[in-house]
Protein backbone atom coordinates (compact mmCIF):
# COMPACT_ATOMS: atom_id res chain seq x y z
CA UNK A 1 0.00 0.00 0.00
CA UNK A 2 3.02 2.31 0.94
CA UNK A 3 4.12 2.33 -2.73
CA UNK A 4 0.99 2.91 -3.95
CA UNK A 5 0.59 6.04 -1.50
CA UNK A 6 3.53 6.86 -3.31
CA UNK A 7 2.47 6.99 -6.52
CA UNK A 8 -0.74 8.41 -5.82
CA UNK A 9 1.39 11.04 -4.32
CA UNK A 10 3.53 12.10 -7.23
CA UNK A 11 0.21 12.96 -9.30
CA UNK A 12 -2.11 14.25 -6.80
CA UNK A 13 -1.57 17.85 -5.05
CA UNK A 14 -3.97 17.45 -1.91
CA UNK A 15 -3.81 14.88 1.13
CA UNK A 16 -2.45 11.38 0.98
CA UNK A 17 -1.77 9.20 3.81
CA UNK A 18 -1.50 5.46 4.98
CA UNK A 19 -2.85 4.30 8.33
CA UNK A 20 -5.44 7.16 8.56
CA UNK A 21 -7.75 6.50 11.73
CA UNK A 22 -11.12 7.66 10.62
CA UNK A 23 -12.51 8.19 14.45
CA UNK A 24 -10.86 11.87 13.03
CA UNK A 25 -13.21 11.93 9.72
CA UNK A 26 -16.72 11.08 11.59
CA UNK A 27 -19.01 12.64 13.38
CA UNK A 28 -19.62 9.31 15.48
CA UNK A 29 -15.92 9.91 16.01
CA UNK A 30 -15.56 5.94 16.13
CA UNK A 31 -13.70 3.97 13.40
CA UNK A 32 -10.43 2.44 13.17
CA UNK A 33 -7.18 3.25 10.27
CA UNK A 34 -7.95 3.09 6.42
CA UNK A 35 -4.96 1.69 4.80
CA UNK A 36 -4.73 4.55 2.31
CA UNK A 37 -6.40 7.93 2.18
CA UNK A 38 -6.73 10.43 -0.28
CA UNK A 39 -8.12 13.78 -1.33
CA UNK A 40 -8.28 14.80 -4.93
CA UNK A 41 -8.62 18.14 -5.37
CA UNK A 42 -9.77 18.36 -8.95
CA UNK A 43 -11.37 16.31 -11.07
CA UNK A 44 -8.06 14.78 -13.34
CA UNK A 45 -6.76 14.43 -9.57
CA UNK A 46 -10.21 12.43 -9.68
CA UNK A 47 -10.14 10.09 -12.20
CA UNK A 48 -5.98 9.86 -11.59
CA UNK A 49 -6.62 8.12 -8.15
CA UNK A 50 -9.51 6.01 -9.41
CA UNK A 51 -7.83 5.27 -12.28
CA UNK A 52 -4.99 4.00 -9.96
CA UNK A 53 -6.51 2.02 -7.33
CA UNK A 54 -8.53 0.41 -9.78
CA UNK A 55 -5.03 -0.83 -11.20
CA UNK A 56 -4.00 -2.11 -8.65
CA UNK A 57 -7.26 -3.85 -7.33
CA UNK A 58 -7.53 -2.03 -4.24
CA UNK A 59 -11.25 -1.53 -2.61
CA UNK A 60 -12.08 1.81 -2.05
CA UNK A 61 -14.84 4.08 -0.28
CA UNK A 62 -15.62 7.55 -1.10
CA UNK A 63 -16.23 9.25 2.16
CA UNK A 64 -18.15 12.37 2.40
CA UNK A 65 -18.34 14.71 6.07
CA UNK A 66 -18.88 10.84 7.87
CA UNK A 67 -21.92 11.88 9.08
CA UNK A 68 -23.87 8.86 8.59
CA UNK A 69 -21.24 6.65 9.05
CA UNK A 70 -20.33 3.64 11.45
CA UNK A 71 -16.93 2.26 11.02
CA UNK A 72 -15.81 -0.94 11.98
CA UNK A 73 -13.22 -0.66 15.04
CA UNK A 74 -11.00 -3.06 12.72
CA UNK A 75 -10.95 -0.07 10.25
CA UNK A 76 -10.98 -0.63 6.53
CA UNK A 77 -8.94 -2.78 4.43
CA UNK A 78 -8.66 -0.30 1.43
CA UNK A 79 -8.45 3.01 0.22
CA UNK A 80 -10.78 5.79 1.58
CA UNK A 81 -11.27 8.75 -0.90
CA UNK A 82 -13.01 12.00 0.38
CA UNK A 83 -13.12 15.05 -2.00
CA UNK A 84 -11.47 18.56 -1.94
CA UNK A 85 -10.50 21.71 -3.70
CA UNK A 86 -12.92 22.27 -6.60
CA UNK A 87 -15.35 20.02 -4.97
CA UNK A 88 -15.97 22.33 -1.97
CA UNK A 89 -16.69 25.20 -4.39
CA UNK A 90 -20.69 26.64 -5.59
CA UNK A 91 -21.58 29.31 -7.25
CA UNK A 92 -25.28 31.14 -8.13
CA UNK A 93 -27.23 31.90 -10.76
CA UNK A 94 -30.63 33.55 -11.08
CA UNK A 95 -32.36 31.22 -8.47
CA UNK A 96 -30.49 28.11 -9.09
CA UNK A 97 -27.03 27.18 -6.85
CA UNK A 98 -24.58 24.79 -9.03
CA UNK A 99 -22.44 23.02 -6.07
CA UNK A 100 -19.46 20.66 -5.92
CA UNK A 101 -19.93 16.99 -4.00
CA UNK A 102 -17.90 17.97 -1.12
CA UNK A 103 -19.88 21.50 0.29
CA UNK A 104 -21.74 21.28 3.51
CA UNK A 105 -25.03 21.03 2.85
CA UNK A 106 -26.03 22.96 5.64
CA UNK A 107 -24.02 25.73 4.69
CA UNK A 108 -25.64 25.67 1.05
CA UNK A 109 -28.71 26.34 2.88
CA UNK A 110 -27.66 28.64 5.11
CA UNK A 111 -25.85 31.01 1.85
CA UNK A 112 -28.91 30.54 0.10
CA UNK A 113 -31.24 31.71 2.90
CA UNK A 114 -28.61 35.01 3.11
CA UNK A 115 -29.40 35.45 -0.09
CA UNK A 116 -33.08 35.46 0.38
CA UNK A 117 -33.65 32.47 -2.03
CA UNK A 118 -36.20 29.30 -1.42
CA UNK A 119 -36.52 25.68 -1.37
CA UNK A 120 -33.52 24.50 1.03
CA UNK A 121 -34.31 25.58 4.41
CA UNK A 122 -35.35 22.63 5.11
CA UNK A 123 -31.62 21.49 5.12
CA UNK A 124 -30.48 23.60 7.64
CA UNK A 125 -28.73 21.68 10.21
CA UNK A 126 -28.38 18.20 8.16
CA UNK A 127 -25.25 17.16 8.67
CA UNK A 128 -23.18 16.03 5.81
CA UNK A 129 -21.98 16.93 1.86
CA UNK A 130 -24.58 17.46 -1.07
CA UNK A 131 -22.82 14.57 -2.54
CA UNK A 132 -23.90 12.29 0.04
CA UNK A 133 -27.75 13.97 0.65
CA UNK A 134 -28.32 13.29 -3.31
CA UNK A 135 -27.03 9.44 -2.74
CA UNK A 136 -28.89 9.25 -0.10
CA UNK A 137 -31.81 11.95 -1.04
CA UNK A 138 -31.22 13.20 2.22
CA UNK A 139 -34.84 15.71 3.66
CA UNK A 140 -36.31 16.46 6.65
CA UNK A 141 -39.60 18.46 7.79
CA UNK A 142 -41.65 16.63 4.40
CA UNK A 143 -39.10 17.95 2.02
CA UNK A 144 -35.58 16.32 0.40
CA UNK A 145 -33.02 17.65 -1.41
CA UNK A 146 -35.04 16.12 -4.85
CA UNK A 147 -37.00 18.45 -4.02
CA UNK A 148 -34.67 20.98 -5.72
CA UNK A 149 -32.25 18.73 -7.50
CA UNK A 150 -32.48 19.52 -11.81
CA UNK A 151 -29.27 17.76 -12.68
CA UNK A 152 -26.43 15.80 -11.18
CA UNK A 153 -22.63 15.38 -12.74
CA UNK A 154 -21.93 11.91 -11.78
CA UNK A 155 -18.58 10.38 -12.98
CA UNK A 156 -19.75 6.52 -13.43
CA UNK A 157 -17.46 3.13 -12.97
CA UNK A 158 -16.05 3.51 -16.69
CA UNK A 159 -14.89 7.25 -15.10
CA UNK A 160 -16.46 8.44 -17.89
CA UNK A 161 -18.90 11.73 -16.88
CA UNK A 162 -22.59 12.01 -17.52
CA UNK A 163 -24.85 14.82 -16.58
CA UNK A 164 -28.33 13.33 -15.55
CA UNK A 165 -31.53 15.02 -14.75
CA UNK A 166 -32.98 14.67 -11.48
CA UNK A 167 -35.44 11.90 -13.13
CA UNK A 168 -32.93 9.60 -14.49
CA UNK A 169 -31.47 8.85 -10.51
CA UNK A 170 -34.17 7.50 -8.90
CA UNK A 171 -34.94 9.33 -5.91
CA UNK A 172 -37.16 8.36 -3.36
CA UNK A 173 -37.28 7.97 0.68
CA UNK A 174 -33.90 7.73 1.49
CA UNK A 175 -32.66 6.53 -1.76
CA UNK A 176 -31.16 6.87 -4.95
CA UNK A 177 -29.91 4.71 -8.15
CA UNK A 178 -26.14 5.76 -7.56
CA UNK A 179 -23.98 3.25 -7.65
CA UNK A 180 -21.39 2.85 -5.19
CA UNK A 181 -18.89 2.65 -7.73
CA UNK A 182 -20.26 6.11 -9.25
CA UNK A 183 -19.23 9.39 -7.36
CA UNK A 184 -21.02 12.60 -7.73
CA UNK A 185 -19.51 15.44 -8.59
CA UNK A 186 -21.50 18.46 -8.75
CA UNK A 187 -25.35 18.99 -8.52
CA UNK A 188 -27.31 22.32 -9.59
CA UNK A 189 -30.22 22.79 -7.77
CA UNK A 190 -33.46 25.25 -8.64
CA UNK A 191 -34.32 27.46 -6.26
CA UNK A 192 -37.06 30.32 -6.05
CA UNK A 193 -36.87 34.12 -4.75
CA UNK A 194 -37.95 34.99 -1.69
CA UNK A 195 -37.56 37.61 1.37
CA UNK A 196 -34.47 36.84 3.29
CA UNK A 197 -36.06 37.88 6.26
CA UNK A 198 -38.33 34.70 5.75
CA UNK A 199 -35.87 32.17 4.80
CA UNK A 200 -33.91 33.36 7.51
CA UNK A 201 -36.54 32.68 10.14
CA UNK A 202 -37.35 29.22 8.62
CA UNK A 203 -33.70 28.32 9.09
CA UNK A 204 -33.69 29.45 12.12
CA UNK A 205 -36.82 27.37 13.24
CA UNK A 206 -35.39 24.43 11.82
CA UNK A 207 -32.07 24.60 13.45
CA UNK A 208 -33.76 24.98 16.85
CA UNK A 209 -35.75 22.16 15.93
CA UNK A 210 -32.79 19.71 15.48
CA UNK A 211 -31.34 21.29 19.04
CA UNK A 212 -34.50 20.14 21.07
CA UNK A 213 -34.73 17.28 19.66
CA UNK A 214 -32.05 15.57 18.82
CA UNK A 215 -28.91 14.94 20.83
CA UNK A 216 -25.70 16.90 20.81
CA UNK A 217 -23.02 13.74 21.95
CA UNK A 218 -21.31 12.89 19.15
CA UNK A 219 -23.57 10.58 16.69
CA UNK A 220 -24.22 9.47 13.12
CA UNK A 221 -28.14 10.86 12.84
CA UNK A 222 -30.78 8.47 12.43
CA UNK A 223 -30.03 5.24 12.98
CA UNK A 224 -33.19 3.23 10.70
CA UNK A 225 -34.97 4.65 8.10
CA UNK A 226 -38.70 5.38 9.08
CA UNK A 227 -40.68 2.21 7.98
CA UNK A 228 -44.35 3.45 6.40
CA UNK A 229 -46.49 5.49 8.40
CA UNK A 230 -44.65 5.25 11.55
CA UNK A 231 -41.26 6.13 12.87
CA UNK A 232 -38.17 3.97 13.72
CA UNK A 233 -37.77 6.02 17.42
CA UNK A 234 -41.38 5.96 18.55
CA UNK A 235 -41.23 2.12 17.67
CA UNK A 236 -37.75 1.97 19.73
CA UNK A 237 -38.87 3.75 22.86
CA UNK A 238 -41.85 1.58 22.89
CA UNK A 239 -39.99 -1.34 22.82
CA UNK A 240 -38.23 -0.05 26.33
CA UNK A 241 -34.80 0.54 24.74
CA UNK A 242 -34.65 4.68 25.16
CA UNK A 243 -31.85 4.95 27.36
CA UNK A 244 -30.28 1.55 27.05
CA UNK A 245 -26.40 1.61 27.23
CA UNK A 246 -23.70 -0.82 26.44
CA UNK A 247 -19.85 0.72 26.87
CA UNK A 248 -19.59 3.37 25.68
CA UNK A 249 -22.54 3.82 23.67
CA UNK A 250 -26.44 4.30 24.33
CA UNK A 251 -29.97 4.85 22.81
CA UNK A 252 -30.33 8.22 23.00
CA UNK A 253 -32.67 9.52 26.04
CA UNK A 254 -33.55 12.60 23.90
CA UNK A 255 -34.59 10.33 20.27
CA UNK A 256 -34.82 6.65 20.46
CA UNK A 257 -33.53 6.44 16.98
CA UNK A 258 -30.20 7.75 17.65
CA UNK A 259 -27.23 6.25 19.33
CA UNK A 260 -24.57 8.45 21.05
CA UNK A 261 -21.08 8.20 21.80
CA UNK A 262 -20.88 8.77 25.27
CA UNK A 263 -16.91 9.16 25.20
CA UNK A 264 -15.72 6.21 24.56
CA UNK A 265 -17.99 4.28 22.57
CA UNK A 266 -16.56 1.47 19.96
CA UNK A 267 -18.18 0.62 16.75
CA UNK A 268 -18.81 -3.01 18.74
CA UNK A 269 -20.81 -1.16 20.79
CA UNK A 270 -23.08 0.93 18.64
CA UNK A 271 -23.42 -2.77 16.93
CA UNK A 272 -24.73 -4.20 19.98
CA UNK A 273 -27.37 -1.70 20.63
CA UNK A 274 -28.54 -1.55 17.02
CA UNK A 275 -28.98 -5.26 16.84
CA UNK A 276 -30.61 -4.90 19.84
CA UNK A 277 -33.25 -2.43 18.99
CA UNK A 278 -33.88 -4.15 15.48
CA UNK A 279 -34.82 -7.71 16.96
CA UNK A 280 -36.65 -6.37 20.18
CA UNK A 281 -38.30 -4.03 17.39
CA UNK A 282 -39.34 -6.49 14.94
CA UNK A 283 -40.23 -9.46 18.56
CA UNK A 284 -42.73 -6.82 20.17
CA UNK A 285 -44.10 -4.99 16.62
CA UNK A 286 -43.36 -7.26 13.88
CA UNK A 287 -41.58 -4.51 11.75
CA UNK A 288 -38.63 -5.29 10.18
CA UNK A 289 -36.09 -1.90 10.69
CA UNK A 290 -34.15 -1.00 7.46
CA UNK A 291 -30.40 0.96 8.42
CA UNK A 292 -30.15 4.93 7.47
CA UNK A 293 -26.56 5.12 8.33
CA UNK A 294 -23.98 2.98 6.22
CA UNK A 295 -21.72 0.74 7.09
CA UNK A 296 -17.30 0.67 6.38
CA UNK A 297 -15.18 -2.36 6.84
CA UNK A 298 -17.99 -4.70 8.19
Amino acid sequence: MRKTAEKIAAQVSGIVRTDEVLSRHTSFKIGGPADLFVEPLTMTELVTVLSTLRQEEIPLYLLGSGTNLLVSDAGYRGAVVRLAGEFKQFVYGDCCVESGAAVPLARLASESSQRGLAGLDFAAGIPGTVGGALVMNAGAHGSAISDVLTEALILDEKLSLHSLAAGDLGLSYRKSNITSGSVVCRVKLRLSQGKREVELKKCGQHLRFRREHQPLQPNAGSIFKNPPHDSAGRLIEAAGLKGRRVGGAMISELHANFIVNCGNASAADVWFLLEMAREEVAKQFGVNLELEIRLLGY
